[in-house]
């Protein structure tokens, strides 16, 4: 479980429920139906129009899948298991297909099973798995622009809740005691503006930023995979094969790898 993502959502509705009640006394006056309705409505009928139900309906998966699922470095991951596959491989030229079905990281699993498999060439195969991890990138950015696109609807609904509140407020200007609802009217229209934006920016801002992260470590774990079948189907040296993937990481993470030097 992401614990990151879930704190962070929990300091957000503490600070959003805090916020509202330490500003007024008279909590429910933010309670507006009308707001609520304009901002949560429009923003769903907007988004029916923009993308397929059926995407939408995966964003849920997408939500409990990624966003708060468990958080990894995928990049550490692979190179852990290239370098215990290099080891192998040095004293077992069967190494590979042996323990092929044992490798945890799956784009690296399909990388060596088209490897052993033979019947493609080393040149065919590259072009094979840059192609996939292209297309790995561009539809797991997809995930992150539905988030990015749906995180401007809720402030423009806003801003429509109050000039609709607003437009209300001036009709009834020329009624007896107008000047005593002015304060109140004008409060209920700006309701629907601060849901708008609580939403875009607690919510689904901040997951299409994270989703775009998570995209970006996936194409990095997939360039080094890449580069690691090279390294194994040459059969170079474990030190070889763990220093020239070490160069795909900060220092930090290079010393969170602590792979011992193969003798």
């Amino acid at each position: 479980m992401n614990i990151s993502s879930i704190l962070g959502l929990i300091i957000a509705a503490s600070v959003f429920v805090g916020g509202i009640l330490s500003s007024t006394s008279n909590w429910k006056i933010y309670l507006n139906i009308h707001a609520f309705v304009i901002v949560v409505g429009g923003t769903l009928a907007a988004t029916l129009v923009s993308f397929p139900v059926k995407q939408i309906f995966k964003l849920y998966k997408v939500f409990f899948a990624k966003i708060l699922g468990k958080g990894s470095s995928p990049h550490l991951k692979v190179i852990e298991e290239v370098i215990d596959l290099s080891k192998g491989i040095q004293n077992n030229e069967n190494y590979l297909s042996e323990n092929v079905d044992k490798i945890r990281v799956h784009f690296l699993k399909e990388a060596i099973q088209l490897q052993i498999e033979g019947g493609i060439s080393d040149a065919k195969i590259d072009q094979v798995l840059k192609k996939r991890a292209e297309v790995h990138f561009i539809r797991y950015e997809e995930e992150a622009h539905v988030f990015k696109t749906v995180a401007r609807f809720p402030p423009a609904f806003g801003l429509l809740g109050a000039v609709s509140g607003m437009i209300a407020l001036m009709g009834g200007l020329g009624s007896p005691d107008s000047f005593k609802q002015i304060g109140p009217a004008m409060a209920v229209a700006m309701v629907a503006t601060m849901y708008g934006i609580a939403i875009a920016n607690f919510i689904f801002v901040p997951m299409g930023e994270y989703l775009s992260k998570l995209n970006k470590e996936d194409h990095l774990m997939r360039n080094i995979v890449i580069d690691a079948i090279k390294l194994l189907r040459s059969r170079e040296h474990p030190v070889v094969v763990e220093e020239h993937l070490k160069s795909y990481l900060l220092s930090s993470e290079r010393v969170m790898l602590n792979m011992p030097k193969a003798s």
